[in-house]
C-alpha cells in the first residue's frame, strides 16, 4: 500500500501540471467586437504602392517576443502557397517607445518578412493595435479588395501549436473570397502589450 500512495505522490504534480498546461494551451487570448468592418483609408500602410493598396490585405498583429506567435507565422508559411496571387501581408510588431528597431528583429519577424507580398512595419506603442482594437498576439484580419472585414481571429488550433483547424479554413476562404459562415475567431497567444512593456 505504501508504495502505491508514494507512486502517486510522484505522479500527481506531474498529471495536475499537464491538466493546467491543457488548460493555458486551449484558452484563448482577450478579443474585442470593435475591430473596423471597413479598413479606414488612413489606415492602410503608406508604404504600399496604389496599386498594392487597393488590393486584398492579411493584417497580422503579433509581439515578436511571444512564442505562441510562431505556431501563426507557420501556419502563415505553410498556407501561402494558396494564396491568391495579389494578397498583401502586412504585419504590425509591436514595439514598446523604450526600445530601438533592432527590439522587433526576432526569428517571428523574419520568418513573417519572407512571406510573399509580406510587408512588416513597427507598431510603436502598439498605435495601430489600439486603432483595429487588437489585444493578442497572432491576431488576423483579412479584407477584402472593397476594404472589408472578411475575417477576424487567430489561425492556430490553441497556443503555440499549428495544423489544421476550422479557423485556418475560414481564414484561407476569406483571402481567396469565398465566405464563411462565421467571420470571427478565437485567438491563441500572448496579450500584445505586457506588464511593464506598453505605453
Amino acid at each position: 500500500m505504501g508504495w502505491k500512495i508514494s507512486l502517486i505522490a510522484i505522479l500527481l504534480p506531474g498529471v495536475v501540471g499537464m491538466s493546467q498546461l491543457m488548460s493555458y494551451s486551449n484558452t484563448p487570448g482577450e478579443t474585442r467586437t470593435t475591430v473596423p468592418q471597413v479598413i479606414p483609408t488612413e489606415l492602410i500602410p503608406t508604404t504600399l504602392s496604389d496599386e498594392k493598396r487597393a488590393q486584398s490585405k492579411v493584417l497580422v498583429f503579433y509581439h515578436p517576443h511571444c512564442p505562441c506567435t510562431r505556431a501563426t507565422i507557420r501556419s502563415l508559411q505553410r498556407l501561402e502557397s494558396m494564396f491568391a496571387p495579389d494578397t498583401q501581408i502586412v504585419g504590425y510588431a509591436y514595439q514598446p517607445a523604450s526600445k530601438d528597431d533592432n527590439w522587433i528583429e526576432t526569428t517571428t519577424t523574419q520568418a513573417l518578412r519572407s512571406l510573399q507580398n509580406a510587408t512588416v512595419l513597427a507598431d510603436r506603442d502598439a498605435q495601430a493595435c489600439e486603432d483595429f482594437e487588437i489585444v493578442t498576439s497572432g491576431h488576423v484580419l483579412v479584407y477584402d479588395h472593397d476594404g472589408e472585414l472578411k475575417f477576424s481571429g487567430g489561425i492556430t488550433p490553441s497556443r503555440g501549436h499549428e495544423g489544421s483547424c476550422a479557423s485556418g479554413t475560414a481564414f484561407l476562404n476569406s483571402v481567396n473570397g469565398k465566405t464563411n459562415a462565421e467571420q470571427s475567431w478565437p485567438v491563441f497567444g500572448c496579450p500584445i502589450v505586457r506588464n511593464g512593456e506598453g505605453p
